[in-house]
């Protein structure tokens, strides 16, 4: 994959106009010294006479008068003698003719002959290495520079050119990696983001900025092997990730998404766990939304892990005591679990919300049963008997300016404690629909007509408001 994605840019960069090319070069030889800089590490004094005629001319090519022609031929007449001193002078292990040719080919603007070059020059003489470094960082930085003002304006193209220009003279910095990354992940090329994520998420800079940078590259990395599908992959990255940025709250959800696509379930609960905790010691949360902690609740509980999920239902409760799917999914995680005193204050949560439902008034009645509580049993049920409709939610649909709750009505035989009928009337409820932090933000007034037993009838009733996300209702 990464042989194709090379030569695809190297298609690009020549496809690229002219002026993309004059901007790479340009950008470079502008970031030299404009006098010749002598060597930081020992070089001179040994091997072909031609090594030295290449450094003049290296000097007449950087700080040569009159004609540009001037300083391009030095140039050129560097090179010629220093690969004539290699082939024909035995110079080819010397560290002094790569050395030059580098800075010559770099004094070019010709990033691939420098890094060529330069490498060499570094294998033969590592004592050069942080000389040579300091040649490919200057020519980089104008590069990468430029790749995140082309980005930042849109220039997708323009990145691309500069951006593998940059990583062609220097590659142990992340940014260059990262911005192309980011260019083909917008244009959902996810094999050719996720190859130049992984190589910034490789990177070991030091510099804080740098760091950032590649701890942000490690994130993208691992969230785009998640997507491909790579389960296993994307858990290492988030757990190297988590490694760097341990209190990222996003890494920790990216961490158990991946341990759950890699069916590593054992792991993903003790990340569903720590987040539970974080969440139930936070009063906003702990950064997880309502949505985010019934995922966790709603897998909990798909896993028979019937405790756990409770108290995750009870942690999405304390921020939303309006939150009906979270009040009866955790009554039925405590029937599961049998825990009748439990089950009782959940039920009894959901009949102040929902009183018409004989679900509800089902659950705390068994409830009291598991509590072996006969006395509020008895008074459970009559309670239950006593409605002469069953009112079935549906669900709440919301609108931009409102929001319509929908459900089901069904007649029922209504009996008195004496198990006597109760005649059948019309009931009215009053609906309430709720906003942010159960701020009543509409009401409506529904009539519920006398249905005989078994008789349905659909329900719906619209509330008119902005920002309506829950519901309630009572007996008028």
């Amino acid at each position: 994959m990464t042989k194709g994605l090379t030569c695809g840019l190297a298609l690009l960069v020549l496809a690229a106009p002219l002026t993309a090319q004059n901007g790479v070069q340009n950008r470079v030889v502008g970031s030299l010294d404009t006098r010749l800089v002598q060597p930081e590490c020992k070089l001179d004094g040994a091997g072909d006479f031609r090594i030295a005629s290449g450094k003049t001319y290296l000097k007449t090519g950087i700080e040569g008068t009159g004609d540009q022609s001037n300083r391009t031929n030095g140039l050129k007449n560097g090179i010629r003698v220093i690969t004539e001193a290699m082939s024909s002078a035995g110079q080819a292990k010397n560290p002094a003719a790569w050395y030059y040719l580098g800075r010559i080919y770099l004094q070019q603007g010709d990033l691939a002959g420098a890094d060529s070059a330069f490498t060499r020059a570094e294998t033969l003489a590592p004592a050069c290495k942080e000389d040579i470094a300091k040649y490919r960082h200057r020519a980089w930085v104008p590069l990468v520079s430029a790749a995140g003002t082309f980005l930042q304006a849109k220039q997708d193209d323009s990145v691309l050119v500069m951006g593998r220009a940059a990583n062609q003279i220097e590659r142990l910095q992340p940014v260059a990696f990262y911005y192309m990354g980011a260019v083909f992940d917008s244009r959902s090329q996810s094999d050719s983001a996720l190859a130049y994520f992984g190589r910034a998420a490789a990177t070991q800079p030091t510099d804080p900025a740098m760091v950032k940078q590649r701890d942000n590259s490690t994130y993208r990395y691992a969230k785009a092997l998640l997507e491909a599908g790579r389960g296993a992959e994307a858990a290492a990255a988030f757990r190297r990730y988590a490694t760097l940025v341990p209190d990222d709250l996003d890494g920790k959800k990216g961490l158990l998404l991946a341990f759950r696509a890699a069916g590593m379930a054992d792991s993903a609960s003790l990340i569903e766990a720590q987040l539970v905790s974080a969440a139930s010691s936070d009063p906003a949360g702990g950064g997880l939304t309502e949505s985010e902690l019934f995922d966790i609740a709603a897998k909990q509980y798909n896993d028979k892990e019937y405790a756990p999920a409770a108290a995750t239902f009870a942690r999405i409760i304390a921020l939303n005591p309006n939150n009906r799917e979270a009040l009866s999914a955790q009554a039925n995680a405590y029937l599961a679990l049998k825990d009748g005193l439990k089950l009782v204050a959940s039920a009894e949560q959901l009949i102040a919300i929902e009183p018409l439902s004989e679900y509800d008034h089902t659950l705390r009645i068994q409830g009291y049963k598991f509590a072996k509580d006969v006395d509020k049993t008895f008074k459970a049920i009559v309670a239950r008997e006593a409605h002469s409709v069953n009112l079935e939610i549906d669900g709440l649909q919301g609108t931009a300016d409102g929001a319509t709750l929908t459900g089901k009505l069904t007649g029922r035989e209504a009996r008195d404690e004496n198990n006597k009928l109760i005649p059948v009337k019309p009931i009215t409820v009053v609906v309430e629909f709720l906003g942010q932090g159960g701020v009543v933000v509409a009401t409506q007034d529904v009539l519920l007509p006398a249905l005989k037993a078994g008789e349905t009838q659909p329900f719906s009733v619209t509330g008119k408001g902005v920002g309506i996300k829950n519901w309630r209702y009572k007996v008028k």
